[in-house]
Parts: C-alpha cells; sequence; structure tokens
C-alpha cells in the first residue's frame, strides 16, 4: 500500500481510549506515531445522569454531539434497564452529529433519524431547522453533551424556540502523566506534525507545555475548521485542514497534503 507518511513522525493527541484507530491508520501509512493525550474523558457521577436519563421519554429530541457523550448516556441507561421512552409514548427522535456517533447510537440499538451533512455544531442546526421548515418552536431537545462544549447549539435552537435542556455527561481534563510525556517526546526531535482532533485537545496541550513556543513552533492538522480556528488563536501555522470534521477526513488530508507536496525537511 501507498506509505505517504514514511518517516514523518506525527503527534496525536487524542484521549487514551480513543487513539487507537487513527495511530493504526497513520502507522499504515509509515508514519511515526507519538502518542501524548492532551485530554481524559471523565464521565459525571451515576446521580447526576440518573434523573435525566428517567425523564428521556419527555423529549421530542436527543442530540448527541459526540460519541463520548453517547456512550455515557446510552450505557448508564443500559445498566439502568432504560428503555428511553413512556409506557403510552414514543421514544424520542435521534440526532448525531457525525456518522461515528451515529454507528455507536446504533450499536446501543437505537435508530438515528437525523445526521448532517456537515459534522459540527453549526451542520446540526442548519439540518435540524430544514428538517422542520424553521419551524421548531415548542419542540423539547434533550442534549447531553461535554461540560466544555460549545454553546452555539443550545442558544440557536432556544433562540428559534424550541425547549432545550443541556445535561453534562462528562468532563474532558488534562492528564498530568502526558506533561513529563510530552517534553520527553519534544526532547528527542521536533515532530513533523501534531495533530489535533477537536479544540479541547489544543487547549489542552498548551496547558500541558512548559515551554508554549516550542510546542507551537510545530505545524499542525485539525480536524474541520472549529478545531483549525481554535489553533490558529493558539499561534499554531495550521498546515492541514480537514473540510470533513471525522478521523477519516483528517488521515486523508493529511496523506494528501504530503502526497501533493511531496517530502518536507524535518521540523
Amino acid at each position: 500500500m501507498s506509505r505517504p507518511l514514511e518517516g514523518r513522525r506525527i503527534l496525536v493527541t487524542r484521549s487514551r481510549s480513543q487513539v487507537g484507530e487513527f495511530s493504526r491508520l497513520l502507522r499504515q501509512a509509515g508514519a511515526d506515531v507519538v502518542e501524548i493525550p492532551a485530554i481524559e474523558i471523565v464521565p459525571r457521577p451515576d446521580q447526576e445522569l440518573d434523573p435525566c436519563i428517567s425523564r428521556a421519554h419527555r423529549f421530542d429530541w436527543l442530540f448527541f454531539t459526540s460519541v463520548n457523550g453517547a456512550e455515557i448516556f446510552l450505557s448508564r441507561a443500559r445498566e439502568l434497564n432504560s428503555a428511553l421512552s413512556g409506557k403510552d409514548g414514543p421514544s424520542p427522535q435521534i440526532c448525531a452529529i457525525g456518522p461515528a456517533t451515529a454507528r455507536r447510537v446504533e450499536q446501543f440499538g437505537w435508530e438515528v433519524h437525523l445526521v448532517p451533512t456537515r459534522y459540527q455544531a453549526e451542520g446540526v442546526l442548519e439540518a435540524f431547522l430544514e428538517r422542520h421548515s424553521n419551524q421548531i418552536e415548542g419542540l423539547s431537545i434533550l442534549i447531553p453533551r461535554a461540560s466544555q462544549a460549545r454553546s452555539l447549539l443550545p442558544r440557536e435552537l432556544s433562540r428559534h424556540g424550541a425547549q432545550v435542556e443541556v445535561v453534562p455527561v462528562y468532563d474532558t481534563v488534562v492528564p498530568e502523566e502526558s506533561r513529563v510525556a510530552l517534553e520527553q517526546a519534544l526532547d528527542q526531535g521536533a515532530p513533523d506534525l501534531i495533530t489535533f482532533t477537536s479544540s479541547s485537545t489544543v487547549r489542552h496541550l498548551m496547558n500541558l507545555a512548559t515551554d508554549p513556543d516550542r510546542v507551537r513552533s510545530v505545524p499542525c492538522a485539525a480536524i474541520g475548521p472549529i478545531t483549525a480556528e481554535t489553533a490558529r488563536e493558539h499561534g499554531f501555522h495550521v498546515l492541514v485542514e480537514s473540510s470533513e470534521s471525522t478521523i477519516p477526513g483528517l488521515f486523508a488530508a493529511i496523506c494528501n497534503d504530503y502526497d501533493r507536496k511531496g517530502v518536507r525537511s524535518r521540523g
């Protein structure tokens, strides 16, 4: 197979629980992958989540804006043997922000009714309004998500008249063990590329860095425009920005960039 990343050293910042597939793809393309998790997913306590699950049947829609949110919410619903529906009514319809999130929802046995063509909050809003001909007043929507997630989606849904409840089901925290690992990786030689798969990975990596200028001197690849903008705000040169906010999309964008421009000088 083609190995467009042969000899390239690429630093991956994805959480340890989610890094496997991305690292495998990069290694198959020839990259020397350095895994420095910049975020750790910490589920909220069950006592915060359980009342939300017990009321899920009252909502018209459930919005899952990440694989993590779907995993944590639906795993706990399964543990509680909750059908997410009332005795006399149907289950809420489900919107998933992208194909990976949709697949995880379906693996729990639930039907996904809406996946936007743009896998970000703006795309979810656009697809949902289009589905309802911009008439969403009175619709009730439950959004289980990260506590640090962007406010755009619930704010705009509310502005259009929907009744929105946001429930934080997990936090993203900085894994302290990555602080020393990052410095050791940099001491071994500057990577050719740092990859960011969310805005949180950008912010947290800078939090981990004892010398931020040393980190931001390395060009980066960002998954989609929101993450790319966050990287630029933190002083990074965004060498690759995937148009599709998925791991396969980011991987393809990185490979295409190296294929198109040829071998780069290290550092």
